[in-house]
C-alpha cells in the first residue's frame, strides 16, 4: 500500500486571489452551489449534509481552478466548476470523523507499536519529512494517532525547529512584539504557537502566543477556525497596521476576515519589495534596534528578496 501523497496543485491559489476566484465562479454557476454530502451515495465516515441544501459558494473550498497573474485569467479545469463537491461545514465533519477512527483505531498502542503497523502497511521503514524532505526512519517522527499513517509529516528535528522560535518569519512579516516563552528542554514536545498567525497579520504580543504540542501546531498550520466570531478576536493579537482592518470590519464570515487580511499583508510584503536595498536595510536595523534583536540586517535583506523572488512578488 502506497501512502497519501499531497497534491503538487495544491496551495498555487493562495487566499489574495480567492475574490477574484469566487467572482468567476458566481458568473459561471451563481451565487450558490447545492451540497447533498451523504444523501445520494452514502459516506464512509457517516457524515450527511444538514439543513438547506443550497449553500453559498462560498462555503465551498476551491478545487479545478486556478488564477494565472502572467495573462491575469482565471482558468477552470476542464468538468469542473471550481469547488469542492462538498460544503465546508461537510468537510470539517467528515475530517474529525476520519481523525477520530484513525484514533480508535491506534489508541493506546506504543510508538513501536505504531511504527510497526506503519512499516507493515506500507512496507518500507522510512517516511518522507513534508519540511526537509528527506527520508528519515519512521522512528524520527512524532507519534499523530489522528492522521492514518500514524506518523507526523514533518520528522522531530524540523518540528522543533519550526517551534522553538519565530525563526526567519520576522524577516517576511514584520511583527509588533517580542514575547517569547522560554523554553529549555529540547525534548519537550511542546510548541510556542501564535493564536493568530503571523501570515495573517498577528502580533507577537504575549496575548497571541499558547503552548500547545507540536503535532497541535503543525495540523494548525495558518487557520483561524479557533475564532467562531471576528468579536471574538483581541485587537493586540494583530500587529498594529492591521488593527483597523479587524475595527471596521464588514464580513458575513470569518473566511471573508482571512481573505482581507491576507490581501493586507500580501500588499505589505509587496510594497516593501519595491524600496531599494538600502531603504530595505533601514527598515529592518530599525526593526531590529526597536525590538532589542542582534540580527544580521544584511542577511535579512537576502532573506527577504529571496522568498519575494521564490513567491513571484514583483
Amino acid at each position: 500500500m502506497t501512502q497519501r501523497t499531497v497534491n503538487d496543485k495544491l496551495g498555487k491559489n493562495i487566499v489574495k486571489d480567492h475574490s477574484k476566484l469566487y467572482a468567476e465562479i458566481e458568473t459561471k454557476i451563481g451565487p450558490f452551489k447545492k451540497c447533498t454530502f451523504g444523501h445520494v451515495r452514502g459516506s464512509k465516515t457517516g457524515v450527511k449534509h444538514e439543513g438547506e441544501s443550497n449553500v453559498s459558494i462560498r462555503d465551498f473550498e476551491l478545487r479545478g481552478i486556478i488564477y494565472d497573474e502572467l495573462s491575469d485569467k482565471v482558468i477552470f479545469e476542464k468538468g469542473s466548476d471550481g469547488l469542492q463537491g462538498f460544503c465546508r461545514v461537510c468537510s470539517k465533519k467528515r475530517r474529525k470523523s476520519r481523525i477520530q477512527s484513525n484514533k480508535m483505531e491506534k489508541g493506546g498502542k506504543s510508538f513501536d507499536e505504531i511504527c510497526e503497523m506503519y512499516i507493515q502497511k506500507y512496507g518500507i521503514t522510512t517516511k518522507k519529512c513534508s519540511r526537509c524532505e528527506i527520508d528519515k526512519d519512521v522512528h524520527d517522527y512524532n507519534l499523530s494517532i489522528g492522521m492514518e499513517c500514524g506518523l507526523h509529516n514533518v520528522c522531530k528535528e524540523c518540528a522543533y525547529e519550526y517551534g522553538s522560535s519565530i525563526g526567519d518569519r520576522w524577516i517576511i512579516y514584520l511583527p509588533d512584539g517580542v514575547f517569547k516563552y522560554n523554553k529549555k528542554d529540547k525534548d519537550i514536545d511542546v510548541h510556542d504557537d501564535h493564536i493568530f498567525p503571523l501570515s495573517l497579520g498577528g502580533s507577537n504580543e504575549e496575548i497571541n502566543h499558547q503552548l500547545i504540542s507540536s503535532s497541535e501546531n503543525l495540523s494548525k498550520s495558518n487557520s483561524i477556525d479557533v475564532f467562531k466570531e471576528i468579536g471574538d478576536i483581541e485587537p493586540k493579537m494583530l500587529s498594529l497596521r492591521y488593527q483597523h482592518i479587524l475595527s471596521s470590519a464588514e464580513y458575513n464570515t470569518i473566511q471573508d476576515f482571512k481573505i482581507r487580511l491576507t490581501n493586507a499583508v500580501y500588499n505589505d510584503i509587496y510594497e516593501r519589495n519595491k524600496l531599494s536595498d538600502a531603504e530595505l536595510f533601514e527598515v529592518y536595523d530599525t526593526y531590529c534596534k526597536k525590538n532589542n534583536l542582534r540580527c544580521d540586517v544584511n542577511r535579512a535583506v537576502r532573506k527577504f528578496r529571496k522568498y519575494c523572488i521564490e513567491r513571484n512578488i514583483v
